[in-house]
Order: C-alpha cells, then structure tokens, then sequence
C-alpha cells in the first residue's frame, strides 16, 4: 500500500510538471481579446473565427463614421428668456440658430417675434421650429406654424420637433398619418419638406422607414455622434442641452452640421422681401 501510493504520487508529480512546461509562455505575440460594446463599430476582423465578437487588445481606438464639422449652431424658446443678440452674434460658435415659433394647434412662443427680428439684425442665419403634438390635429397644427412663420423671412429650412409619441399602441399608426400630413402641407406652402428634429431611439421606434425623404436633425448629449444607418441624410447633432454661450442667461441646447454638410445644406432658398 506504501509502495503504491509512492509510485501514485511520483506520477501525478511528473504529470503537472509536464504540463507547466508545455504551457509556458513560448515567446510569441498571442493574440488576446475582449468583448466590445455592441453600438461601436469593429474596427479590425483579424481572426476569421471571432470576427464579430471581440476587438484585439492594443489596437488604435475605435473611431465612429459620423463626424461633426466646424459649423455650429443653436436653438432657444422661451426658456432662455431675453437673449443679447449683438452679443452672441461676436461668438464664431454660433453660425445659425433655430427659433421655436409654434407648438401644438395654439401655442406661440412669446419669444418667437423678438429673436426673429433681433436675430436677422444681428446678421444670424435664422429658421424656425414647431414642436409637433401626437394627438392634435395635424391641419390645425399646420394652420398654426403657418400663420406665425413667414417664409419670406426664414433663411433655413423649418423644423419639426417629434418627440412624443402617442401614450396607447393603437394611436401609432394615426399619430403617423398625421405627421405626415403636416409634413407634406409644410412642403406645399414653404416648398421644401421640413427637417424632423428627434432622438436616435424615437427615430427607430416610430419613424425609420417611413419618413426617410427628410432629412433629420438628431439628439444625442454625448461627446460621441449618434450612429445612423446609411440610408438616413443625418444633416445636425444636437450634442448637448448645457451649452453657454455669451449673451444668453443659463444653458442653451448646442448643435452642429455633420460630416461634409455645410450651412448652404440648410439654407431655406425661397426669395425672401
């Protein structure tokens, strides 16, 4: 039994000690990997059986393939109350600003008339913005923007702001019909579709597919672009809503034209008086 049990660890001993040596580092550069987040693009598939899955360790950083220009803008409402135009017309990070005009199928920002004319005064690209209810007739809303938006004097092409969604599953697809009923009565009246202003999340859930003939100015307060598919004419990023910008009071939402557009992409081309 004593022999035995010599003999038995005398074995197990050689076994791991064989082990250890075939498994030592032999010297070459192995490749590691690690997981990476789904929403970041795979930079480099250099192992055909984990392509997809991992990224190698040590690689140059991920780089995303929407990248913002050097052309800035902002957008304000009320709730930036009395703005020093002449001010902010001296900060060379503000190329063009949007206006909220309208919301609704009665609301007017009280704001609205005063930024509009200070604004051009100021010598700013100027457009304007209604913010679209789900539920409220599509007709009235229209009558509305219209009514306060003249298109003789907007440099840019109108905005609509989409993001509330109807609260019940079966006032989607009417909530749909009738934006894009104000859609195409904006296109009719100012001669060209409207931006839709929204967050990447509300675009996939309610819009993809079905308003990709408008081009989109998208929400995402972040430091890195929002990732779009290639189908979708992703013109601005609106990248944070706690912007300061000199002659404005508390924070402003900031913005900026992506890739290789430029401000004649925005531009709203309708002879003005």
């Amino acid at each position: 039994m004593a022999v035995c049990m010599r003999w038995c660890l005398l074995f197990l001993m050689c076994f791991f000690s064989s082990v250890t040596l075939n498994g030592s580092n032999d010297g070459k550069n192995t490749p590691y990997y690690i997981p990476i987040p789904d929403e970041q693009p795979l930079a480099l598939r250099a192992h055909r059986n984990l392509a997809g899955l991992a990224e190698p360790v040590l690689l140059r950083p991920l780089r995303t393939t929407t990248k913002k220009s050097n052309c800035y803008g902002i957008d304000v409402s009320r709730y930036q109350g009395r703005i020093n135009w002449s001010q902010v017309s001296k900060d060379k990070r503000v190329s063009y600003v949007y206006l909220k005009a309208t919301e609704g199928v009665k609301l007017v920002d009280p704001t609205y008339k005063y930024n509009h004319r200070a604004v051009r005064k100021a010598g700013i690209l100027v457009g304007a913005y209604h913010f679209f209810s789900p539920t409220a007739s599509s007709h009235h809303q229209l009558s509305n923007f219209k009514k306060n938006v003249d298109p003789h004097t907007q440099d840019l092409i109108p905005v609509v702001d989409v993001e509330i969604a109807p609260r019940r599953r079966s006032q989607v697809l009417p909530f749909l019909k009738r934006l894009r009923t104000f859609i195409n009565g904006v296109e009719k009246h100012y001669g060209c579709k409207p931006i839709i202003y929204t967050s990447v999340n509300f675009y996939n859930d309610y819009l993809a597919g079905r308003f990709s003939d408008c081009s989109v100015m998208f929400a995402r307060y972040s430091d890195k672009a929002p990732r779009i598919k290639p189908n979708v004419r992703f013109l601005i990023w609106q990248f944070t809503d706690s912007g300061r910008i000199k002659g404005i009071s508390g924070n402003v939402d900031r913005s900026c034209l992506m890739n290789s557009y430029s401000l004649e992409d925005i531009r709203y081309r309708r002879k003005r008086k």
